[in-house]
């Protein structure tokens, strides 16, 4: 399990979930990959899941270092619309957006994906078929989990 994402040109949605146990290594580097990845950004709408996450291997380093990453790439973020849903991981949510104030990156953090894609104005369905997609390709290690989608 890791961190996967797709981008979505039709939802103009970068999806990020994470799933099971994640290291701050997969973590920088689904990161480092959203950041090159030359589709990336499809539009201005963020969503990342977190609610089959555990994150207890996550150092504040790994964090400080995303913080750093976000910064560097802080034009492409400043003004985008972004909802992390968090379940159990609602007030790891609401720290990271609280300590990340470089980058200009804002974030609302939800506990259901239900009210978080009504605020990013998107289809609760569609996105919730593609968390699961992503999921079913983060625990079959056959799969690619990440990726741009057109």
């Amino acid at each position: 399990m890791g961190v996967g994402y797709r981008l979505d040109h039709g939802l103009a949605l970068t999806l990020t979930v994470f799933d099971g146990a994640v290291t701050g290594d997969e973590w920088r580097a689904t990161v480092r990959a959203i950041f090159a990845d030359p589709e990336w950004p499809p539009g201005r709408l963020n969503l990342t899941d977190l609610r089959t996450a555990d994150l207890s291997a996550v150092t504040r380093a790994d964090r400080a270092e995303i913080y750093k990453m976000n910064a560097l790439n802080a034009n492409k973020l400043v003004g985008m619309k972004s909802a992390t849903v968090g379940g159990a991981n609602f007030e790891t949510a609401r720290a990271f957006e609280r300590d990340d104030r470089s980058s200009g990156l804002r974030i609302i953090p939800f506990d259901d994906l239900g009210p978080a894609c009504t605020w990013l104005g998107v289809d609760e369905r569609v996105v919730g078929a593609i968390i699961g997609e992503l999921r079913r390709q983060l625990r079959d290690p056959d799969s690619s989990a990440g990726g741009a989608e057109t």
